[in-house]
């Protein structure tokens, strides 16, 4: 059905949201069960081995996640707000 219809849904700027909606999230019961071993409720983070680590508002953004509740799909209008999006993916593609 994708290949049918993605142009059409790419024109009518709703190709990411169809795919999302369609996206199948495996759970991996062994790893959800490990991150909870290691987190403090004292300090709000996971305490590993190697230091302590925790899920920032701004690791959401970078990863497309909204933090006012509505999914982010509009492109940068700004140069100030271009910038920062290629700064942001930069630092994120260094990180892998």
């Amino acid at each position: 059905m994708a290949s049918l219809h993605e142009p059409t849904w790419k024109k009518a700027g709703i190709h990411e949201a169809i795919l999302n909606s369609t996206y199948e999230i495996k759970r991996n019961s062994n790893l959800v069960l490990g991150l909870a071993e290691k987190w403090c409720s004292e300090t709000k983070s996971f305490l590993f081995s190697w230091g302590e680590a925790t899920i920032t508002l701004e690791d959401l953004m970078i990863h497309g996640y909204s933090v006012m509740g509505s999914p982010i799909f509009i492109a940068s209008d700004t140069e100030e707000s271009k910038k920062r999006e290629e700064t942001l993916n930069q630092a994120r593609l260094e990180l892998n």
